[in-house]
């Protein structure tokens, strides 16, 4: 199992997330005591693409032996509960009525690609015998 700190297993998320064409990205801390530490949001223009978000970091968590539940939702609103870090990939009007940043107003947005820049690099993980 890959030992990845929450912080930095949200920073890979939201860059999993923007090199499939999301929009909006962003990683937020919450303050502590909760449930999880920190959320990932991005903004996705169908349905189809709000899946293939959230299956991207399901794909990553399976590769690295990174513990998370299932991928849950429907009608473009999809997300991965990774225990200390939650993804939500949602459509454009369910992230605008929603508006996760002023519903945790005491988060802190964390700038993931100057995080991301400073970690060093993920062992790559064996193949998969065939």
């Amino acid at each position: 199992m890959t030992d990845l700190a929450p912080l930095a297993l949200a920073c890979h998320a939201a860059s999993l997330c923007a090199g499939k064409a999301a929009e909006n990205v962003a990683v937020l801390r919450l303050p502590a005591g909760g449930e999880f530490e920190y959320v990932v949001l991005a903004t996705a223009r169908s349905e189809r693409q709000a899946y293939t978000l959230v299956d991207e970091v399901f794909g990553f968590c399976k590769r690295h032996k990174i513990g998370h539940k299932n991928v849950e939702g429907d009608a473009g609103w999809y997300l991965i509960d990774c225990f200390q870090v939650v993804v939500h990939a949602l459509g454009e009007a369910q992230r605008s009525y929603y508006n996760f940043e002023k519903l945790w107003k005491k988060a802190e947005t964390v700038d993931w690609q100057a995080v991301l820049a400073k970690l060093p690099a993920l062992p790559e993980p064996p193949p998969k015998p065939e």
